[in-house]
């Protein structure tokens, strides 16, 4: 049953759509299929990898949290706050999991096919990546589609999965498995992710800045918590933006930060060791000449 009041108390129920159900479950049918009994006939040799069929699973598991758990009525009907959590668990948790999950071998063969290989080429390059998830993540946002898509069921599950698909483009250059498509250098990287936020800016400041409500299903929705105004929902939902955009930007680029800090400092001493090597023989050859 379904039961949002002016009560902190929230019950909703888990949902049993098929279309997500179906969909996930033909999804994890086709993973099991290729990593299991077709594995030695896609990959003759590649071993079964479980902790990436985990990560593969895992990400399945939340999918389903985010689209079909109680976040799913809060978000659809009542909280602008929840809907932007659903995204960003999509486009920031959700898609990394799948890159992760999915053995290289599978990688090549979904994107180095005949007819995929021309079209991953150009869209999972940084500078397209960065444009189109920026795009649509702005496009989703426009109020006349982000109302359309929360009438529509349907419309609903596209807008979720492109948020999925264009964030796994997002994140290829960062996380890449293969190096026919592979990992943007360090600096680059870095320049990505502080860049990435930069983009979502507009889309942030007209939602937590407004002084009117955005969304007018949030405006006329009975309130899920007596406390949380829709304004109040509001600025909450572009916080959260905020917060979990530095938090899940700022992880990766310490890392690569530090990656590319220890080869900068290897490629420094082996370079020095050389010059240092090559000094006794320029030394020697002098000694000679000046005989």
């Amino acid at each position: 049953m379904f039961g949002i009041v002016d009560d902190p108390l929230v019950i909703v129920g888990w949902q049993a759509d098929p279309v997500l159900i179906g969909g996930l479950l033909a999804l994890a049918l086709v993973y099991g299929l290729a990593v299991g009994p077709l594995r030695e006939r896609l990959a003759p040799g590649a071993p079964f990898e479980r902790g990436k069929a985990i990560w593969f699973a895992a990400a399945v598991a939340l999918f389903y949290v985010v689209e079909g758990s109680p976040l799913h009525d809060l978000a659809e009907r009542y909280l602008l706050s929840a809907h932007m959590l659903q995204h960003l668990l999509l486009s920031y948790v959700v898609a990394r999991m799948f890159i992760v999950g999915v053995p290289a071998w599978l990688w090549r063969i979904v994107l180095l096919n005949r007819v995929m290989a021309p079209v991953s080429k150009v869209l999972l390059r940084p500078t397209t990546a960065f444009l189109v998830f920026s795009l649509f993540f702005a496009i989703w946002h426009v109020p006349v589609i982000y109302e359309g898509a929360l009438m529509n069921p349907l419309v609903h599950h596209i807008e979720h999965v492109v948020f999925l698909v264009t964030a796994i483009m997002l994140w290829w250059p960062i996380l890449s498995p293969l190096p026919e498509r592979p990992r943007a250098p360090h600096l680059v990287q870095m320049a990505y992710l502080f860049t990435i936020p930069i983009a979502q800016l507009p889309v942030f400041a007209a939602i937590t800045f407004s002084p009117d409500v955005v969304y007018h299903t949030y405006e006329i929705a009975p309130r899920a918590y007596a406390w949380l105004t829709p304004l109040a929902d509001q600025a909450l939902a572009g916080a959260i933006m905020k917060v979990m955009g530095l938090a899940f930007f700022s992880v990766p680029f310490t890392r690569i930060f530090f990656d590319w800090y220890r080869l900068e400092n290897r490629r420094n001493v082996t370079q020095g060791d050389m010059r240092r090597s090559l000094e006794p023989t320029a030394a020697g050859a002098d000694g000679v000449t000046g005989a």
